[in-house]
């Protein structure tokens, strides 16, 4: 049987801010057979407290979850850090300059902050509904951040070629330095090298002591991948990119608004209870 299973937020377990009822039912009957339900998500720990009650882990030991792409993960009861891997900020620096050149709207992650450069209204109104701590930045002076914990940067643009070209190029001259994935088919994420959700997940594997075999995770975008490949059995929606459907070995037949992460538990969770696996 399989004993935790990491989920992405966006287009995979949420519709909205919220997870459909569906979900949480599945999720806490699957609870009931000793499945660990983990968050996997890009965010910050402090975007996800109203999910988490949702699905019945909000402060709770024994409960954890991945947050900046593999960057942080936590146990959440009070969000005890349990491991975390930042952006230097020379690197930071780097990547921030490639947004002030291209003049993109850009999310600056702390532990405790969202600094959001050149401001993006619908940026600002995102992280309001998400109850993110944020700041307005409308100059680029990124000296205060010197000292702080970063956990990433996010270059925005709809317009998923454009950053496809923007990703080449910085890969040509720091990609050796910085780990660049996709996400919401607007943002160019920008971690620490080698971190990605794949990370976390064997990180949180072997800190529980769970074979990786015995894992899942489902995702629909590009900086789910690496999760997706590193599970024992790695899911996608059915509206993911067709890419990332070919390296997945399970594509559901649902999508995340119809209930995709209910039909995994079902199939692969419940249906193995009931036939005694």
């Amino acid at each position: 049987m399989y004993k935790m299973m990491l989920s992405d937020l966006d287009e995979t377990l949420l519709i909205g801010q919220h997870v459909p009822v569906f979900n949480q039912e599945a999720i806490r009957e699957a609870k009931k057979h000793g499945l660990r339900f983990v968050v996997a998500t890009g965010r910050s720990h402090r975007m996800i407290g109203d999910i988490l009650k949702e699905i019945g882990t909000y402060d709770m030991p024994g409960e954890y979850s991945i947050c900046f792409n593999g960057g942080l993960v936590v146990e959440n009861k009070d969000f005890k850090i349990l491991h975390f891997q930042g952006l230097d900020y020379e690197l930071l620096k780097k990547c921030f300059d490639y947004g002030c050149k291209e003049n993109l709207c850009m999310l600056v992650f702390t532990l405790d902050c969202c600094y959001i450069y050149n401001p993006d209204e619908f940026e600002v109104n995102r992280k309001i509904e998400q109850k993110t701590p944020m700041k307005v930045i409308h100059d680029h002076e990124t000296e205060f951040l010197k000292n702080e914990s970063i956990a990433k940067i996010l270059l925005v643009k709809r317009d998923m070629n454009y950053l496809k070209k923007l990703r080449d190029e910085m890969y040509q001259n720091i990609g050796d330095q910085v780990e660049l994935t996709f996400s919401s088919n607007r943002y160019l994420e920008c971690n620490a090298i080698g971190i990605n959700k794949g990370v976390g997940l064997k990180w949180l594997a072997d800190y529980l002591n769970i074979d990786i075999n015995d894992t899942i995770a489902i995702g629909d975008n590009y900086n789910d991948v690496s999760m997706i490949k590193e599970a024992g059995l790695g899911a996608c929606v059915s509206c993911a990119h067709d890419d990332i459907k070919e390296i997945s070995d399970y594509v559901c037949e649902k999508n995340f608004d119809e209930g995709a992460v209910k039909e995994v538990i079902e199939k692969f969770v419940l249906k193995g209870v009931e036939d005694g696996i």
